[in-house]
């Protein structure tokens, strides 16, 4: 089945084999989370990717391998994420975008956009200078911001100022929220004005949320296995994903991070179709979601929609 992916972390889905060729050793358990707590101890597995991702050639050669890892998910279109700013060591943010696209422009049978992540963690400036670099390359294959990191030590609602700047200089964002904190983090997406909300499962804890997410259109990047895996929830059956559906909500199924989480986007599908009896037909519209809420002129989307149909 054709697929489109909307949440994903370049970061988050290096290649193994490389890694470890790179590192002269066996790296699986440094980037494979395994029964993480948290969402900050699932972070922790990005420790020795942003080590890796720090020349022209190890970007280039990392994103094509995860652009032909995409072609053989029979993804048809991407929008990959991360934060350029993390692998300056020796780079400029400019030369880490164009390592990444060069990567992606190896392998043309995916359709691959970038989406530069702005971190919780880091200064208010900083944060400017990805918006910065997200205007520069906009017509470039960058089409949008997003706002990532530990969500639990540093709430969604002190960041409205850098989405009032991604307004006025009109750049579309998604927002990492209802993950690691509540229902709450979504109302302040919600309250920005964004139209597509990175995972977003934890709105189900609140009825006026879910209403709050139907009433403005907004899409969710739902990622189930890394839900799991970052301890939000136990056992798939816990997972609200079905709940969401069944309320009205606009939901599109993703990765997160393909190689921390050791997971595809066909594996995903298998998840959901085991646990909760999603057929193909579920999965198209899921898939035609994503095509909706991708950041893609309106002439790219119904091409897209040709060719998954």
């Amino acid at each position: 089945m054709k697929k489109v992916e909307l949440h994903l972390h370049f970061d988050g889905s290096l290649s193994i084999p490389y890694a470890s060729r790179l590192m002269g050793r066996d790296v699986t358990s440094e980037l494979v989370s395994v029964h993480a707590k948290s969402l900050a101890e699932y972070l922790d597995k990005f420790t020795l990717p942003v080590r890796l991702l720090q020349s022209r050639e190890d970007i280039e050669t990392f994103a094509s391998l995860l652009a032909k890892d995409l072609e053989s998910d029979e993804v048809i279109y991407a929008e990959v994420r991360f934060c350029p700013l993390l692998h300056t060591g020796v780079l400029t943010a400019d030369e880490v975008i164009e390592a990444a696209l060069a990567g992606f422009r190896r392998v043309p049978e995916v359709k691959i956009n970038l989406i530069l992540c702005m971190m919780r963690n880091f200064s208010i400036e900083e944060n400017k200078e990805v918006i910065r670099l997200a205007k520069k390359y906009r017509n470039q294959h960058v089409v949008a911001i997003d706002l990532a990191g530990d969500e639990a030590s540093y709430p969604t609602s002190a960041f409205e100022p850098l989405f009032e700047l991604a307004k006025k200089e009109s750049i579309p964002y998604t927002i990492h929220a209802g993950e690691a904190d509540g229902a709450e983090s979504v109302h302040s997406a919600i309250k920005f004005g964004t139209k597509r909300i990175g995972h977003g499962v934890r709105s189900i804890e609140s009825d006026d949320v879910v209403q709050e997410l139907i009433q403005n259109e907004v899409t969710l990047e739902v990622c189930p296995k890394s839900n799991l895996d970052t301890g939000i929830y136990e056992s798939l059956d816990e997972h609200p994903v079905r709940k969401l559906v069944d309320a009205g909500v606009l939901v599109t199924i993703n990765t997160d991070n393909r190689t921390v989480s050791n997971t595809s986007l066909e594996y995903e599908y298998d998840l959901l179709r085991n646990t909760f009896g999603f057929t193909d037909v579920d999965f198209v519209k899921f898939n035609i979601n994503a095509i909706n809420a991708s950041f893609l002129p309106d002439e790219e989307k119904e091409e897209l929609k040709k060719q998954l149909l």
